[in-house]
């Protein structure tokens, strides 16, 4: 089946769309998946604006009741003008989070009924809400691609998505799927990017130029590590409800001073994402020997070089090493997850959300697809 993924994340940082080619697995093989194209195009305007009203707090009954349309809209936009689109044949969107807050809610904004219309092709959205009525915490749904895709049978290994937040899959090797452990680790780009903008003027820290040029302010970054999110253990996730521009602006007006350089913000909290990471992988997984990275994240050299620090022995590198675009990963994952969804086969990892049982994720807008 040829069927596109769509990503919007809690960084914000574009619409990711990866148009992909899957095979069920022949008996003995793992099985595959192609990538045919990908882009990450920019939010409209008017649809970056709205969203962070909502996220803010600050949208009117009538904003909100628009946007899960204006983002339908915006990402037909996006599909129709991949290569090969009058190939795919359904499509898998996670939509936008503007709410998590499991086990009660969670709230990823799209019409699916509207994208399908305006596509004329079978759409999956809606995916956490199925886990979350069972229990549990609707994310993370990326261990399930991860074990089929980056596993190994030799190498222990650990797949780290680096978007608005940090997630952890721990691989060892030769694991079955009912062992796969994953969680968020906390922060990944969120708090960074607030500062940036905050301080900066810029959305993000390019190369990790910014955080490069620093130095790490000791007492924040103490005071930040205690935060008891870090010290839970799994199943956890997280969001910019917990780690956000309101913690980056707290941050801000505590530390902020003529004598003490923005920079040296920036840097503390790139310290904290790397941290957070490593600590998670030393109490979960110590003989980790590969940690597999993608998301944004994975262009911050500088944050890759402190995740080397605090992953100990084990090797840090992208995803790229072993196939998988690190950009296209996510939305690959929800083109996969919506193949599984179109086969009757369950999305979720129980050992992982904390759900009580498997579960087929996520509602189908539009015709139905011929199998």
């Amino acid at each position: 089946m040829i069927i596109a993924g769509v990503m919007t994340g809690t960084s914000m940082d574009g619409i990711d769309v990866a148009l992909c080619s899957i095979e069920p697995a022949s008996e003995g093989d793992r099985q595959t998946i192609a990538l045919l194209a990908s882009v990450t195009a920019p939010y409209p305007a008017e649809l970056r604006w709205l969203i962070d009203r909502a996220l803010q707090g600050q949208a009117s009954m009538e904003e909100l009741s628009d946007l899960p349309y204006f983002l339908a809209r915006a990402y037909a936009d996006v599909l129709m003008e991949m290569p090969n689109w009058n190939h795919v044949q359904a499509v898998g969107v996670h939509g936008q989070t503007l709410w998590h807050h499991p086990p009660v809610s969670t709230w990823q904004a799209v019409s699916g009924t509207a994208l399908a219309e305006y596509l004329g092709v079978p759409v999956v959205y809606d995916f956490r809400a199925s886990d979350v009525a069972h229990g549990g915490q609707g994310a993370p749904l990326v261990p399930r691609f991860d074990h089929t895709f980056l596993g190994s049978p030799e190498e222990h290994r650990a797949a780290l998505n680096i978007g608005g937040m940090a997630n952890l899959t721990l691989l060892p090797a030769d694991t079955s799927i009912n062992q796969v452990r994953a969680f968020d680790t906390g922060p990944g780009n969120v708090l960074i990017n607030a500062l940036c903008e905050k301080t900066f003027g810029k959305r993000y820290d390019a190369g990790g130029s910014i955080a490069r040029s620093g130095t790490i302010i000791d007492q924040a970054f103490s005071e930040l590590r205690t935060h008891p999110f870090f010290f839970d253990d799994p199943p956890k996730s997280t969001g910019r409800e917990v780690f956000g521009p309101a913690m980056a602006e707290a941050l801000y007006r505590r530390y902020a001073h003529p004598s003490v350089p923005s920079e040296d913000l920036v840097t503390t909290l790139t310290e904290l994402t790397a941290w957070s990471v490593g600590d998670h992988l030393r109490r979960y997984q110590p003989d980790c020997q590969r940690v597999l990275v993608a998301g944004g994240g994975v262009h911050n050299t500088y944050l890759m070089e402190r995740l080397a620090v605090h992953c100990g022995s084990a090797v840090v590198e992208s995803t790229t090493s072993v196939g998988i675009d690190p950009d296209a990963k996510e939305a690959m994952c929800f083109a996969w997850l919506a193949w599984r969804t179109l086969h009757r086969l369950p999305g979720n990892v129980p050992s992982v959300t904390g759900a009580r049982r498997e579960v087929i994720l996520g509602s189908v807008a539009g015709q139905p697809v011929v199998l």
